[in-house]
């Protein structure tokens, strides 16, 4: 198990700024703890689905909460209150109404995007008077600064840590020890009951369609036309990869799938967001393992077909940020990851888990865009003129030297 204290959150600092805040990602992304152990507050409320309201080991009704709130926000504090969207619509109202007085810090908390499209809708009673932090999956260089203290081996912490991204795996997994049946075991019945909670907050139905086309992404289907073709196979009247759009837009709004531009174009490939739900439906597709018992053997082989997927992607994020640019991906010529910042082309990378020959550097530098450096990530690899040669210990050591600024 990781000490999730160990994972530093870059979203504090955006938090921690003056003004009221509104919080909001999908469910198992971190949101409470990081509110609850890495920000400063006085008072944190925690609305339950029931719509009773926890402070420490109190149980407040909405009225005695209400009036609660309106004392505390005229104090110089900060108070928190999580899953605000289960209180009545009048308490946006009330906010509304004291926020000129207020002398307090309000940080609201949600699990829904729908929520939060609400807030900054134009009817909306805190249009203008809350900023909002998304909270996502964790980003690559906090994984790193976390990971990098427990002293396990940079293959080996670039090869864990796109699992860790979404937080709760870390539950599960040894790190000194990590095994990918330990993954495989916890995704298997979690991953179904986070997806139908993702759903529920939203207030929308997990369709058959949903489901197909999640399926679809897992398998690498990357475009809607692709997309659309998967599913044709299996219901009566096919989808148009028009309509697919609108299925992945949703599924986009919801965290769920992700979406890379293709290099030049006004196109996107889409791919599922979190490793762990990718897989989770790789698996289940190809072997139906939610349902029948699989030997583990057979389904670690499947899983590892996928690692290479998910560490590629993780590295090109990571570099990404690194360099304050946008990832771009190009298919044809097939290219890792291409970086772009204000329009232009930064850098092009070709990204290896294990060692890399001479012979693949120079394919690498006959299809790459002229633009940009060019960088090679590998275990281990010759020097070549015009490229920079990235060891998995030399990504970890500019992830840790990196100041991020917000």
């Amino acid at each position: 198990m990781i000490p999730i204290t160990m994972i530093p959150r870059s979203e504090v600092q955006k938090i921690e700024k003056p003004g009221w805040v509104l919080v909001f990602g999908r469910r198992k992304t971190g949101k409470t703890y990081m509110l609850r152990h890495m920000v400063r507050h006085e008072n944190y409320f925690f609305v339950t689905r029931g719509g009773l309201i926890l402070e420490h080991e109190e149980q407040l009704l909405y009225p005695v909460f209400e009036e609660r709130i309106k004392n505390l926000l005229l104090k110089d504090i900060t108070v928190v209150v999580d899953e605000f969207q289960r209180l009545p619509e009048k308490f946006l109202d009330l906010l509304h109404y004291h926020s000129p007085d207020s002398r307090a810090k309000l940080i609201l908390v949600g699990s829904s995007f729908s929520v939060a499209r609400k807030l900054m809708e134009r009817r909306s009673p805190l249009l203008g008077i809350v900023r909002p932090v998304k909270v996502g999956l964790i980003r690559p260089v906090d994984l790193i600064r976390g990971l990098f203290k427990l002293g396990i081996s940079p293959e080996l912490l670039l090869r864990i840590a796109p699992y860790i991204r979404d937080p709760w795996i870390m539950r599960f997994v040894n790190p000194g020890k990590f095994r990918r049946s330990d993954v495989i075991e916890a995704i298997r019945f979690n991953v179904p009951a986070l997806i139908g909670e993702v759903f529920s907050e939203e207030d929308r139905v997990l369709t058959d369609r949903y489901e197909l086309i999640i399926r679809a992404l897992s398998l690498g289907n990357s475009t809607p036309g692709e997309v659309a073709g998967y599913i044709s196979g299996f219901i009566e009247r096919g989808l148009r990869s028009q309509d697919v759009k609108s299925y992945l837009a949703n599924l986009l709004r919801m965290g769920i799938a992700s979406r890379t531009q293709l290099a030049g174009r006004k196109r996107y490939l889409y791919s599922i967001e979190s490793p762990l739900i990718d897989l989770f439906y790789y698996l289940d597709t190809k072997l139906g393992y939610y349902e029948i018992d699989v030997p583990m053997e057979e389904l670690e082989n499947l899983a590892s077909v996928k690692e290479g997927t998910y560490f590629e992607r993780f590295v090109v994020d990571l570099i990404a940020s690194l360099y304050g640019a946008r990832v771009q991906r190009s298919l044809d010529p097939e290219i890792d990851g291409i970086l772009v910042k204000k329009g232009r082309i930064v850098a092009a990378i070709e990204v290896k888990m294990g060692d890399i020959a001479r012979e693949e550097i120079i394919k690498f530098l006959e299809r790459a865009p002229k633009e940009g450096e060019k960088i090679v990530v590998a275990r281990e690899g010759p020097s070549l003129e015009g490229v920079s040669l990235l060891t998995h210990r030399d990504i970890l050591s500019m992830a840790m030297n990196f100041e991020q600024r917000f």
